[in-house]
């Protein structure tokens, strides 16, 4: 009975494991449809300290400024960006990354007899992301830029009118 004991161990293993993969997947599917509205889209959000956020919200063809803090959302202003590059935003919740693809990254393990070329595609591919990971660090420095030059008008904005209310 000792091997049927591990037999219906290894059996409970994997159809517990294939229930997670499943319900994993079924997850990052809804979140998936919840996160991504039909027509609005967070373009970015800052954190202004543990419960303070800024989020700039495209609807439509307009952008907008909006804060949110744990207890109330209030809009700020309209946004004018000129030069937005349209890009496909990733969300790290429901990004599924594929096996293969992150075990080739960190290790040297190869699925296929070429090895020789698949290292140098490899190798080839390294080189084109770290070129993509620095344009969309460049994109990200801009519109943190940007993000921080409207904060820095509208606070400017705010304490000329507070300053005339004392007045």
């Amino acid at each position: 009975m000792g091997i049927l004991d591990y037999i219906y161990a290894i059996f409970a293993f994997i159809i517990v494991f294939g229930l997670l993969i499943f319900s994993t997947r079924f997850l990052s599917y809804k979140s998936k449809k919840v996160l991504n509205g039909k027509y609005m889209q967070v373009i970015e959000s800052l954190s202004l300290g543990v419960n303070n956020r800024l989020h700039l919200i495209k609807i439509d063809n307009e952008f907008f400024l909006i804060s949110a803090t744990n207890k109330n959302v209030e809009f700020l202003t309209k946004v004018n960006i000129g030069a937005f590059k349209e890009e496909e935003i990733k969300n790290p919740i429901t990004e599924i990354a594929d096996f293969k693809s992150v075990l080739k990254k960190y290790t040297n393990f190869n699925f296929s007899s070429k090895k020789e070329n698949e290292s140098q595609d490899i190798f080839k591919q390294d080189i084109r992301s770290s070129g993509e990971n620095q344009e969309s660090d460049l994109i990200f420095k801009n519109n943190l830029k940007k993000l921080k030059n409207l904060t820095n008008t509208i606070n400017g904005q705010r304490s000329e009118d507070e300053q005339k209310k004392e007045h």
